[in-house]
């Protein structure tokens, strides 16, 4: 068998079929039984809804977690090429809605281009509706209404104040994971949160079924999930607009600087952005679009902006770690790693806008110690430890690095320039001056460092 044929029967690929509670599963590689494996909660989705809840909200939102559910449980082999090939079978309440030519091809358009897969989707007819408690958190304001995708991160605290502030009698919906209330919002004292109400993913995975294990962390469909999500939430306030938090290194820079044999991340990029305005716009007939209010800023200018309005209070309980909490502990409590890309850039940010990172908690908590392992304490570093935060760190060196590829800006910035509606001049301008910015904090934060950080000292190597 000639190599290449030999590489493309080793790219995984998978028949999931998503059932209903007394139906009987087809034969497929992977079942997910609707109420077991995927469960609609009907108190969170009911908090979308003024009435029952309309069959193309239902389905929506079962599609979203089939496509969760899909991503989750099948792993990639990277070595061999990041894609796979994934079939879900999904019962809908409007099979023909989902079949229809354009709004498939977008669906399929948004989901291969975000998660770098291979999608194929078929529908068939749902036999039960989600019941909901009609409690709705979505009342359809009098007037505008504004709504946003909400992590526990510095970059949604910081935008969600901002815009509030920017805009004091418009309402705001944050759409968060639900799991638990954010209390960076909850416990502010900055006297925004009455402006401010959240709904939460009206449905939760489940992996204690036997036949079930998540053995995929990239997940790159969450943002999918939380974008098609946040459209129900626009669509139920008559939204026109929804704010992406990313600052302009969130956005563009995993973009730019791809790690091994990844695909480009675009989660937060305007191009996966315009795609799924798009898809939206056809699923609910509205003039839906995205707005990345921070693009051309990085993190830490964000920060300096928020505290020089004087609502910065509360930073500290955001978390920006991106390591699997089963690896990131101590006392048996969830920790920020401190080394991860995410953690980096938080500190780096923090230490540029002139917010006291004593505040802050992480587990690798002394960048300059001289080794990794010196920089914790209760906790062996392991192998696996040292490439990620290696890997880290050579991002946030790349990103800067980019300053000096002009060329390579500039295809960029022409690849960019129809989803942001600028110029690609104005785009190379803007993109130049946001890699300066970020090469310019990142270099303050390792002088702050030192010489004898293993950072620096790891740097001075692959340099």
């Amino acid at each position: 068998m000639r190599p290449e044929l030999l590489k493309e029967s080793q790219i995984p690929s998978a028949d999931v079929d998503v059932y209903e509670s007394g139906s009987r599963p087809r034969r497929a590689d992977y079942t997910c039984k609707i109420g077991r494996d995927l469960t609609i909660d009907p108190e969170r989705l009911g908090h979308y809804c003024l009435t029952d809840v309309e069959p193309v909200v239902d389905d929506l939102v079962l599609i979203a977690g089939a496509i969760a559910f899909t991503d989750r449980v099948v792993a990639r082999r990277p070595s061999i090429a990041w894609r796979r090939n994934l079939h879900v079978s999904i019962p809908v309440h409007e099979p023909a809605r989902w079949q229809d030519a354009a709004l498939y091809r977008q669906l399929i358009c948004a989901l291969d281009y975000v998660t770098g897969d291979n999608w194929e989707l078929s529908f068939k007819l749902r036999r039960n509706k989600t019941p909901i408690k009609q409690q709705a958190l979505l009342p359809i304001p009098n007037g505008a209404a504004m709504v946003m995708p909400f992590s526990d991160g510095l970059d949604s605290f910081a935008v969600s104040r901002l815009i509030t502030a920017q805009h004091p009698n418009v309402p705001l919906f944050l759409v968060t994971t639900g799991k638990h209330k954010n209390r960076a919002v909850d416990e502010s004292n900055a006297g925004l949160g009455t402006m401010m109400s959240r709904v939460a993913i009206p449905f939760n995975l489940s992996s204690k079924h036997r036949k079930v294990r998540f053995c995929e962390a990239s997940y790159r469909s969450r943002a999918f999930v939380f974008g098609v999500i946040a459209g129900v939430a626009a669509h139920h306030v008559g939204a026109n607009s929804i704010y992406v938090a990313e600052s302009g290194q969130g956005s563009l820079g995993p973009w730019l600087t791809p790690v091994g044999n990844e695909a480009p991340d675009v989660r937060m990029h305007p191009s996966f952005t315009a795609r799924l305005s798009s898809l939206l716009n056809l699923i609910f007939g509205s003039t839906l679009s995205h707005i990345h209010s921070q693009l051309w800023q990085t993190k830490g200018e964000t920060l300096k902006a928020l505290a020089e309005r004087g609502l910065s209070d509360g930073w500290w309980l955001t978390s920006s770690c991106a390591r699997d909490q089963r690896y990131v502990f101590l006392n048996n409590k969830r920790i920020q790693c401190g080394v991860c890309a995410g953690c980096l850039l938080r500190r780096e940010s923090l230490f540029a806008a002139n917010l006291s990172s004593e505040l802050d908690r992480y587990l690798w908590d002394d960048l300059q110690a001289p080794s990794l392992g010196q920089a914790v304490q209760e906790r062996i570093t392991t192998p696996n430890d040292e490439r990620q935060a290696l890997c880290a760190v050579h991002e946030m060196q790349g990103f800067g690095n980019m300053v000096s590829e002009v060329g390579r800006i500039r295809t960029a910035s022409e690849d960019l320039s129809p989803f942001v509606n600028q110029d690609s001049n104005i785009v190379e301008a803007n993109l130049i001056r946001l890699i300066a910015a970020h090469a310019s904090e990142w270099q303050m934060f390792r002088s702050m460092l030192g010489s004898q950080s293993f950072i620096n000292q790891w740097l001075d190597v692959l340099q």
